[in-house]
């Protein structure tokens, strides 16, 4: 971590131009233990020049958009770097930070699946950041978590996960459809697995999130292409039997 902002600025942004390379992205992750992987993440939490954290966001960014070789589990693996990029994502004060580094939760989303080691602490780092909710990138990787059948019992279980979800499920303003939608998503697919059902019932914010969407008639227009109605529907109806 050198002391120069300058050396930061600059080296941070030869990083998040050498990950856009698929073939680097592998080497950078591992180079010395982790140790490129160390720099970004300490410069993303406390540099205090802006140009070098939004820098060292689009880096871990691309590093996570072009997995090669593993480079998804070394970064999932790698001691509190999950978590950064979670706190990051819900108090930066740069848009730009919060942005690269919640892309860059969501495609970390798309390759960390149970029983991987870190999967743990992505679900911890997507449940920090979904309080910000400017884009929909910690709503997409929820949904996409949800896709797999091994993941959704985890999800459920893990603390305060249904509550970000619940929340995520019942904003209603005029800029939050995509992320109501993809909440909503996920929420329907967590109930196709039967074991989760029994702890979602119970969920305070889970049940009204559910009946809200699926007779509130904002949500139950035949001509949308989302339907969002029949998904809740959907859920309600496999969580009946423990109602």
């Amino acid at each position: 971590y050198d002391v120069s902002p300058f050396t930061r600025r600059y080296a941070s942004a030869a990083l998040f131009t050498l990950a856009c390379v698929y073939a680097n992205t592998s080497l950078i992750a591992s180079h010395c233990s982790g140790g490129i992987l160390e720099a970004l993440r300490r410069v993303l939490l406390n540099d205090p020049v802006d140009e070098a954290r939004i820098n060292a966001a689009e880096a871990l960014f691309n590093l996570a958009r072009n997995n090669a070789q593993g480079t998804v589990e070394i970064m999932g693996n790698h001691p509190k770097l999950l978590a950064s990029l979670g706190h990051s994502v819900i108090t930066d004060y740069s848009p730009d930070v919060r942005a690269y580094a919640a892309r860059a939760l969501e495609w970390l989303a798309a390759d960390i699946h149970y029983p991987m080691a870190c999967h743990g602490s992505l679900l911890k780092a997507l449940t920090t950041a979904s309080g910000w909710t400017k884009i929909s990138c910690i709503a997409e990787a929820f949904k996409l978590q949800s896709t797999m059948n091994a993941n959704r019992k985890h999800m459920v279980d893990h603390p305060g996960l249904l509550d970000s979800l619940a929340k995520l499920a019942l904003l209603d303003g005029i800029d939050d459809e995509d992320v109501r939608v993809c909440a909503i998503y996920c929420i329907e697919r967590l109930t196709n697995e039967p074991s989760t059902r029994g702890v979602m019932v119970k969920n305070e914010g889970i049940m009204t999130a559910l009946t809200r969407a699926a007779f509130h008639a904002e949500y139950d227009d035949p001509s949308s292409d989302r339907p969002t109605a029949v998904l809740m529907k959907n859920a309600l109806k496999n969580l009946a039997a423990h109602l």
